[in-house]
This record gives C-alpha cells, structure tokens and sequence, in this order.
C-alpha cells in the first residue's frame, strides 16, 4: 500500500530567526525521519501573508499537511490562523484545528471550560485594561502571566509574586506586553507533563517531571529562561520520569490530563502541564492541577512529548506516524478538513 504524500508546513520567520547554536529545525527533524520511510515529502514555509499562504496552499496536492506551525510569522497568537486557512481550504491536516487552538490559548476561557468538566485548576482572576473580568477569592503567593501566549513568553522569577505591591508591578509589566493578566493561587509543588494521543480514544503517556528541587538559587517553575536559554540554571534542571508517586494517582493524573485535552477539542497530540502536591501531614493527600494544554506541541524528537512516547514504546518514527495515522483517519471520517 502506498504511503500518502504529505507536505511539511512550517513558520517562515520562525525557522530564519533560529540562533547559530540551535538544534536542527523540527520540520528537518521530521523529513530525516519519515523519508527514509518512503513517503513522498515536500517543505513549505509558511509565510505572513496570509493571501499568499493560501493560494501556496490551494494549489497543494498532497494527501495530509504536516501541520508544525507553532507560530505565523514568529508570533504564537497566529498559530490557530493557519489552521484556519487550512480548514477553509479543506485540506486534511494534523493536530489541532482552529477552534480548539482558540479555546486552548485564552487560558482564563480555558479554566472556565474546565471548570463545566471538573478538571482541577488553580483558583484565578483575569484583569485587562484596568477592568477585573473574572476574580475569585485568591491568597498569596499568586504567579501572574500573560493569558494568551504560550512557550513561557512574559514568565521568569518575578512572576511569582507574595504581596500587592509585588502584584501590582506584575500586572503592569504584563499589560505593557498588551495582553490580560492571568494571576493564579501557586501551587507549591512539581512541574509534571502529561503527553496526550488520540481523538475519540485518548491515552496518556507517561508523566515526565521537571525537577527543580535540586537547583539552588534558581526557579521552581518553568519560566521562559528555563525553557530556552541553555545558560540558565533552570535549562539544566533534569526532566525525569518520576517513581514516587503511587499509581492510582498516577492513573487520576492521567485521566484528567485526557479530560482537559477532551475539554479544549485539542486532536491527534497536545500536552498537558500540571503541578503536582502533596499534603504534608503523614500520608497526606496528593493534589494535582491543570495549569494549561497544549495543542500540537513540540515535537523536537528530545523534547517531552517524543521522550514520553518512546516511554511509552513508540520511538520517534512511531510517534510521527501514529500522527499522520490519526490525522488520515479524522479526514476519513469527517472529509478534507
């Protein structure tokens, strides 16, 4: 049976603004991986505008768009424009549609829909443009971020913040980023991720952690510095998959990390962050809540969805084709789209 033609899409800008020192790009990574394999493959930078997109992308005769643009025109907010384009064209592709990757980038609409499906999340308020548009009754220590961007953007030490005046100074900093201020109760405990497969049948992958607990001086949470800059003592905090925690648990954690995933209609592949407590009294309670999914995340072959599925037994070329498996299937029963 022959294998179906797929073109990888990728953010123009995105790919051009990669520092000297970066890992090869991920569409790379794919087409080194899947061409081998015998499909018939072909590279297509998306570029900003979107007219010119589109008619690139009309004139596509490929069986499945590969869909890794995490961003348009190295901006993440655009990244659900894209598959839009690709929707209103019909053109089957994988991950996420728009709606869901609306859904899952407005983080405080996000809580509310979790709070319909009873997925645990920490209690929150939503202000912008001096108007407060959700509050619950909150307690210090909060963390404060923006509540529409992803990859950690407007995060580091001070997001984390223990008095008003702290707050205060953290909000305005996150309106000069001209986006909504989500503050949120911490939760003071781990930095775990759940990887998610699927659409109608959803499993989770195993919990990766992030452990900070080692790292003296330095975050205890993934702040935007941790995350990119290979310098920071956060970039060196392990990513280990953790034993400690029992089972049941384990298996709770995993069963909301699918409902959240359910919750935002995110298809194929996302990932869910969590943070993960334990009561201190003696065999006290673990607490576990969503702080937000992620439709179609990262799929470097050493970042934490593909670490996770090779746990789980499917090496990266598995994963990439149980993707473009389940994305035909979708197309299949719904048509292009």
């Amino acid at each position: 049976m022959a294998k179906p033609t797929i073109t990888l899409l990728y953010d123009e800008v995105e790919d051009e603004s990669q520092p000297d020192d970066a890992d090869e790009p991920v569409y790379k990574q794919v087409a080194a991986v899947l061409e081998p394999r015998g499909y018939e493959l072909r590279t297509l930078a998306a570029q900003p505008n979107i007219r010119e997109l589109a008619a690139v992308l009309q004139n596509d005769t490929s069986d499945l768009i590969f869909n890794l643009c995490e961003s348009l025109d190295g901006n993440d907010e655009n990244a659900n424009r894209v598959a839009a384009v690709l929707e209103l064209l019909r053109k089957p592709f994988t991950g996420t549609g728009s709606f869901g990757m609306m859904l899952a980038q407005d983080k405080a609409l996000a809580k509310k829909i979790y709070s319909f499906h009873g997925v645990r999340y920490p209690k929150f308020s939503i202000i912008h443009a001096g108007q407060v548009e959700w509050a619950d009754d909150l307690q210090f220590p909060l963390f404060v971020k923006p509540s529409n961007t992803d990859s950690s953007v407007g995060i580091d030490d001070r997001s984390l913040v223990r008095n008003v005046k702290e707050l205060m100074e953290r909000i305005s900093f996150i309106h000069e980023l001209k986006a909504p201020a989500l503050i949120e109760e911490f939760i003071e405990g781990r930095e775990i991720f759940v990887g998610v497969l699927g659409n109608g049948n959803m499993t989770a992958l195993p919990i990766i952690e992030w452990d900070f607990s080692a790292m003296e001086g330095g975050p205890t949470f993934a702040t935007a510095e941790a995350k990119w800059d290979k310098s920071s003592k956060g970039y060196r905090a392990p990513e280990r998959f953790p034993t400690d925690i029992p089972e049941q648990v384990v298996e709770k954690i995993k069963t909301a990390a699918i409902d959240a995933c359910r919750a935002l209609r995110i298809l194929d592949y996302g990932r869910v962050d969590m943070r993960l407590r334990r009561n201190p009294e003696p065999d006290g309670e673990w607490e576990f809540f969503v702080i937000e999914a992620n439709p179609n995340p990262y799929l470097d072959q050493r970042d934490l969805l593909p670490r996770a599925a090779e746990r789980d037994g499917k090496d990266y070329p598995a994963l990439l084709e149980h993707i473009i498996e389940l994305a035909l299937q979708r197309s299949l029963r719904s048509g292009p789209g």
